[in-house]
């Protein structure tokens, strides 16, 4: 249940990415192209900043070992990347109507940074929750694991 407390906000927001790169917009106003290039990957990079910013806090939120946390930060940049170019590459596979493009990849990819330092910011000032524990701390051999 730990899982899916700690991941369902990442989940959701997957979901949400996963929906608005697979579905047709038709509807949706149709801006010029000079506007066009710089809103669309703006949205690129604050979807997948948000992305990686919850996958982050995710395996922060659960995993209480510093060491292993620095190596999911790792992993939680390369699944977020790569989550941003599998979309790119199933685009013009799994759809009619949506292409293939080398700068949303780019936008991707600035987006899962941006998450990152923005993580890493929030991280250090101790907001939402996330604190990093001292590494000189010594193991008293009591019964209490709830910092380790």
């Amino acid at each position: 249940m730990t899982l899916i407390k700690n991941f369902w906000l990442f989940l959701v927001w997957l979901f949400v990415i996963l929906y608005l790169s697979f579905t047709p917009l038709t509807n949706w106003p149709q801006p010029t192209l000079f506007q066009k290039l710089y809103i669309d990957k703006v949205v690129h990079i604050f979807m997948y900043a948000a992305l990686s910013f919850l996958l982050l806090r995710g395996f922060f939120l659960q995993q209480k070992k510093q060491h292993l946390r620095y190596a999911l930060i790792v992993t939680s940049l390369i699944i977020c990347a790569g989550l941003g170019v599998a979309v790119e590459f199933l685009q013009p596979v799994l759809t009619m109507y949506r292409r293939f493009e080398w700068m949303d990849m780019v936008a991707n990819a600035t987006g899962v940074v941006t998450g990152w330092l923005i993580f890493s910011w929030l991280l250090s000032k101790q907001w939402l929750g996330l604190k990093t524990m001292s590494t000189n701390r010594s193991f008293s051999g009591s019964n209490d694991l709830s910092n380790y």
